[in-house]
């Protein structure tokens, strides 16, 4: 019997793997925090690390959370804040949809009042 060739390496795979176990490294955690930290196994961090296994959103989510990096930065190399829009976001992200609106109507009222108290205002 032939013996089966291992199947090639996807590099986005490979590329996701490594930003993980750069952010786990730079905060230097163990797989087994890791794991534990975003509901998951550390075998299954070995092989996502080596880009061996794909994950689901839901694990995606865990481990970004876990790793305080955006998702983005794993899937795309966008480093996780860039500036305040960045940080922004991400901040909305983690709001439950009611303070996201409270947060939405002070930004419009202080928009409002800086408009008002300085017509130069942009």
């Amino acid at each position: 019997m032939k013996q089966q060739e291992p199947k090639p390496r996807d590099p986005e795979l490979i590329a996701i793997g490594e930003r993980a176990r750069l952010a786990r490294e730079a905060q230097g955690l163990s797989r087994e925090k890791l794991a534990e930290a975003a509901d998951t196994s550390p075998q299954f961090l070995a092989q996502m690390e080596k880009g061996e296994q794909s994950m689901t959103s839901l694990k995606l989510k865990r481990l970004a959370t876990a790793l305080h990096v955006s998702s983005d930065y794993l899937l795309y190399g966008q480093p996780p804040f860039t500036g305040s829009a960045e940080l922004a976001v991400e901040l909305l992200a983690q709001m439950s949809p009611v303070d996201r609106n409270f947060l939405s109507d002070m930004l419009l009222r202080l928009n409002r009042l800086l408009r008002e108290s300085d017509p130069n205002h942009e």
